[in-house]
């Protein structure tokens, strides 16, 4: 199955402030906010945000992320095309997730969801 296009995701350094700032600015629609993530519906195409660390660098181009079957195949075709993998492949309890970098500097965020009980 071909990747799956999930979102729109930006790194802020408040994720409360950018839910207010997009919610009550623009007029979106919030449809999850916590302290460290939110998701505001954008006419159809989700704005994810993602609390970044006090130190990290923000403003850069968005990230755009995909949810894949098998994300070490992923990885390695893209790596294959001239993507660099950046840090390792994290197993939070939702999926497998890893950040990958185009050719052209871009991030891609890959996850492969969790499958239902399943164990690793």
């Amino acid at each position: 199955m071909p990747a799956q296009f999930k979102y729109v995701m930006l790194m802020v350094k408040d994720v409360p402030a950018a839910v207010k700032f997009y919610s009550e600015g623009l007029g979106l629609t919030v449809k999850i906010s916590t302290p460290g993530w939110a998701e505001i519906d954008a006419g159809g195409t989700t704005i994810a945000f993602h609390g970044a660390e006090s130190d990290a660098e923000t403003g850069d181009s968005p990230i755009l992320s995909f949810n894949v079957d098998d994300i070490h195949q992923v990885i390695a075709a893209l790596e294959n095309m001239g993507a660099k993998l950046e840090g390792r492949v994290r197993e939070p309890s939702f999926g497998k997730v890893a950040a990958v970098r185009t050719p052209d500097k871009h991030l891609l965020s890959l996850l492969q969801p969790a499958t239902v009980g399943a164990t690793a």
